[in-house]
């Protein structure tokens, strides 16, 4: 079965972090050091022109793809991926910025909730004369790394419209700091009233929107890979573990109700590499229907790696709760991932007000032409 477990991006940027997150494996944190920063993978999506890799999501996915097989965490989705788009909202804020980040000048991280989709924008913005003013709070961003600066979305009072600020990091001080479920370091913030000038708002309106969309879209996206890739991980460890593990003088993997709960497990892998596949399909061919692919694939991923993360826990016995077990690492990844950028509850019930929307137009529509036709 595990030459069955086949890898989703193969390549040189999965083996280098592949090699990376062995050498790695266990670690709790990195201290000052910045990983993602001295690994080059906040570049890859940064144009060439500007200094950058001129790399796709599917390289980032690649990096993902590579740490999860040892369980390693660092914020690439966010640093990698959400930030250099949200700074590419238009060509001057891309201009103004990204060459920093390729100098090594800047490291940017992103002030938003783990646990919500980007798109649902907590922080308020008002105009002043001589600039902005924040208000809002952001309960558990990832501040695994030390940034430089951060990008934040907000929403303008008055109009609605989405508006994207660089704040310096140092003016964002937490309120509190913990470990996640996964192992990850987050931390709350509260925005009273906070002065930032008018070159910190680097795009607002339809530009900010659709950068925010896009980054909304990635993010959900790369959540599915770090969840195939671990599914993965998990199916390699639990066999080995049952091949070498005996009970009665012979190998757990002897035992058929396990072997059952193992094929359960390669039948849920298989069925959310197939639907991560064709996500990636959709994203990459900009289809418009990908907002509700990626809402229903979120379902479908958190249902199966919840009960491939319980299975696993079980099928390990008493290591299955120890931390220094990959698998009970993995396993935490998993389940974690059920609730990062939206849980399952969010998007399925966006999903049903999103039917209902598209069944009230429908009728609409149809009682209107019938109106005309029998006029």
């Amino acid at each position: 079965m595990p030459t069955l477990i086949e890898p989703l991006f193969p390549g040189m940027a999965l083996d280098a972090a592949e090699r990376f997150a062995q050498d790695h494996a266990g670690s709790r944190g990195f201290g000052d050091a910045d990983p993602v920063a001295e690994m080059g993978w906040a570049l890859t999506l940064v144009p060439e022109e500007l200094g950058g890799l001129g790399g796709t999501l599917a390289d980032v996915a690649a990096t993902i793809e590579g740490l999860a097989t040892h369980g390693v965490q660092l914020p690439v989705i966010e640093t990698s991926a959400v930030a250099p788009l949200l700074l590419q909202a238009n060509a001057e804020s891309a201009a103004q910025w990204l060459p920093q980040l390729c100098d090594g000048n800047a490291r940017f991280g992103v002030l938003a909730a783990l646990s919500m989709p980007l798109r649902d924008v907590a922080v308020q913005a008002r105009q002043l004369d001589i600039g902005w003013e924040l208000a809002g709070s952001v309960r558990g961003a990832d501040v695994t790394l030390s940034p430089t600066h951060r990008v934040l979305a907000a929403r303008v009072q008055g109009s609605g419209e989405i508006a994207l600020f660089v704040l310096d990091a140092d003016r964002l001080q937490p309120a509190a700091t913990y470990r996640t479920m996964e192992g990850r370091l987050a931390a709350d913030f509260a925005l009273d009233a906070l002065s930032v000038p008018a070159s910190a708002c680097i795009a607002r309106g339809a530009a900010a929107s659709a950068a925010l969309a896009r980054a909304d879209q990635a993010a959900l996206l790369l959540t599915a890979i770090d969840t195939v890739a671990s599914l993965a991980a998990l199916l390699r460890a639990t066999i080995a573990h049952l091949q070498e593990r005996k009970q009665f003088g012979v190998a757990l993997a002897t035992f058929q109700a396990l072997r059952h709960r193992v094929a359960d497990m390669f039948v849920r892998y298989q069925a959310a590499k197939g639907l991560a596949i064709h996500a990636f399909g959709e994203y990459d061919a900009g289809s418009a229907s990908l907002d509700r692919t990626l809402r229903l694939m979120k379902v479908s991923h958190a249902e199966s790696a919840r009960a491939s993360a319980e299975a696993a826990i079980q099928m390990h016995g008493g290591m299955g709760v120890s931390e220094e077990v990959l698998a009970t690492r993995l396993a935490q990844r998993l389940i974690a991932s059920e609730f990062r950028y939206g849980d399952r509850l969010t998007h399925s019930s966006r999903l049903l007000r999103e039917d209902a929307a598209t069944r009230a137009k429908q009728s609409a529509v149809a009682q209107d032409t019938h109106t005309r036709s029998a006029r």
